[in-house]
This record gives structure tokens, C-alpha cells and sequence, in this order.
């Protein structure tokens, strides 16, 4: 369970870090099965691919239906967010020697195949350390709440349509990020350690110049009711929340 600070300091920076959240156990076990899907050596560059989506995989138990990640989403969305499934993102070492910060960040929920509707919660973790400039989950802290304004001034953007405004091929996604109250932060953190996101929270990938790739697992949750409150932008960002 989340502490009263932690839920005031997720509310009010759009995301909370929790560290040592994942047993090692489970970390050494997912460690054991990623290697082994991908069939390449851990310890020999050599051998590993580099794709950034890594298909078919799926850790066991899945990340996101952790009892002690069960319990905390509970908590936060009174039992009304669904989901838990998620994604293997990998960032493998590119060593060229020159790192910089994104420029833009996203927001999760628009896609290829068009807008999901009632996405609520992310949540990330690593399989192993990462240091900055490892290819870390960049976020923009308190952005959450700069792009809930921007949904209430733009109701009738909330389905993706923002993306045909006449100035989005200049802007893209930092139509969002740039108003963001602060600049971009690393999540630099230690396998095990996990970051709760809200989202409407800025965020993106990084690229990777040090020695180790970035295993990535990312799980995502909506609302039950999706379908009935996916086109609202409530006055209240929490209105959907039990928080």
C-alpha cells in the first residue's frame, strides 16, 4: 500500500517511485527467462539483438499482476482499473560517446491504430541497474497537470484529434511537454525499483551509451468503464480515481 505521502507527492508530481518494490527473486527469475527467449548470452554483446520491442515475451508471473502491484492499483483506482498486462522494452547499448536529453516527451493511449480511450495508469521497471545515460524512462514531472489544462481548454481533442491542428507537424508531441512546469528527469534506479505514472504524464525513452542495455518492463491499466467515460475531460483530474 501506498503511504498518505506518497499518494500526495503521485498526485502532485504525476508520478511516485517505489523503491525495492519487486522482490529480487522475481528479478533473477525474469532475468532467466528473457535471456532464454531471446537465446543470447548476457555477459557477450556479441550475441544480442537489437530490438527494441522484444515479441512474444511476457514475464512470468506478469509484472503488472504482482500481488503487492494488485494491491496498490486497488488503492488507487478502487478496484475500477483493469489491466496488468504490458510490454518488454529494451534500449541495448549504441556506445557512440554522445548522450543528450529527449526534447519531447508523450503521452501514452494514441497510436498507430488510433486513440485506446480510458487509459489511467503506467507503471515501469528494470530487470537490471540503470545509470544515467543507460537509456532510462524519461518523464516530465508534473506534467500531468499542465496536459489535463490543455484537455480542458481542447475538450474535443481528447479522441487524438489534436494531432491535425495546423501546427502539430511543427510542435508534435511537444504540444504537451513543452508547457510542462519542469524539465525532463532520468528514471536512473536499481532493478526491482518501480515508478507509478500518471497518464497524462509526459514521458519517452532515451538513448543508451554505457555498457548494459536498459531491459524495460512497462504495464498499463484503463477504466472498467472505458467505454462510457473515455470522451470526458472532468474539471476534477481525480474524479475517476479513489485518491
Amino acid at each position: 500500500m501506498l503511504t498518505d505521502k506518497e499518494i500526495a507527492s503521485f498526485k502532485e508530481q504525476g508520478f511516485v517511485v517505489l523503491p525495492d518494490f519487486i522482490d529480487p527473486e522475481h528479478i533473477e527469475d525474469w532475468n532467466v527467462q528473457f535471456w532464454s527467449h531471446i537465446a543470447a548470452d548476457p555477459d557477450n554483446s556479441s550475441t544480442w539483438p537489437d530490438n527494441y520491442v522484444i515479441d512474444r515475451f511476457a514475464t512470468d508471473p506478469l509484472f503488472g499482476h504482482l500481488p503487492a502491484m494488485q494491491e496498490v492499483v486497488q488503492q488507487l483506482g478502487g478496484g475500477q482499473f483493469s489491466g496488468g498486462g504490458g510490454s518488454m522494452l529494451v534500449q541495448w547499448p549504441h556506445k557512440d560517446g554522445h548522450w543528450s536529453m529527449p526534447e519531447q516527451g508523450h503521452i501514452d493511449g494514441y497510436g498507430p491504430n488510433g486513440w485506446s480511450g480510458g487509459f489511467m495508469l503506467g507503471a515501469t521497471a528494470y530487470l537490471e541497474d540503470v545509470e544515467e545515460e543507460g537509456g532510462a524512462f524519461v518523464y516530465w514531472p508534473q506534467s500531468h497537470l499542465t496536459t489535463h489544462q490543455y484537455f480542458l481548454e481542447n475538450p474535443g481533442h481528447i479522441d487524438g484529434s489534436f494531432t491535425e491542428r495546423d501546427d502539430w507537424k511543427e510542435r508534435s508531441w511537444g504540444l504537451f511537454s513543452d508547457p510542462s512546469p519542469q524539465g525532463p528527469e532520468q528514471f536512473a534506479a536499481q532493478a526491482g525499483d518501480v515508478i507509478l505514472w500518471h497518464c497524462n504524464l509526459c514521458h519517452t525513452g532515451s538513448s543508451n551509451i554505457l555498457q548494459r542495455p536498459r531491459l524495460g518492463l512497462f504495464s498499463r491499466w484503463h477504466h472498467a468503464d472505458r467505454e462510457n467515460m473515455r470522451y470526458e475531460v472532468p474539471e476534477d483530474l481525480w474524479k475517476y480515481w479513489a485518491i
